[in-house]
């Protein structure tokens, strides 16, 4: 009785997926900077976003990164439930850095994909 029910444990938790790709979920959203000059928030086409797996703290080294489109539009596509951490960098033409320290997210089975815009400063 004992030996099957270990068994049973063990098969039930040897199925779990770890966060990251593989999977039908989407996180997707669009990056916006402060600009200094105009003291609003602009669209930040080209910016660097990066994502890590399975954490929701910030992490040293990113699993995946992508470049936003000419509308500020990022997605990560292929994601299984679980937990991420969404970073981003962008330079504007000025050569000025703008930085977010991150976001926590949690992505769980739901159809929709996941809206998160990043707003830098």
């Amino acid at each position: 009785m004992y030996f099957s029910f270990m068994l049973l444990i063990l098969i039930a938790t040897g199925c779990q997926k770890e966060a990251g790709i593989g999977g039908k979920k989407t996180i997707t959203g669009i990056v916006y900077f402060l600009n200094g000059a105009t003291n609003a928030m602009e669209i930040a086409s080209g910016a660097t976003v990066m994502i890590c797996y399975g954490t929701t703290s910030q992490c040293s080294s990113y699993d995946q990164l992508l470049v936003a489109d000419a509308d500020g539009m990022y997605h990560f596509d292929g994601l299984t439930k679980g937990e991420y951490y969404i970073s981003a960098t962008y330079t504007d033409g000025n050569g000025l850095t703008y930085t977010t320290a991150g976001y926590s997210v949690k992505v769980e089975n739901k159809k929709d994909p996941l809206s998160l815009d990043i707003e830098l400063r």
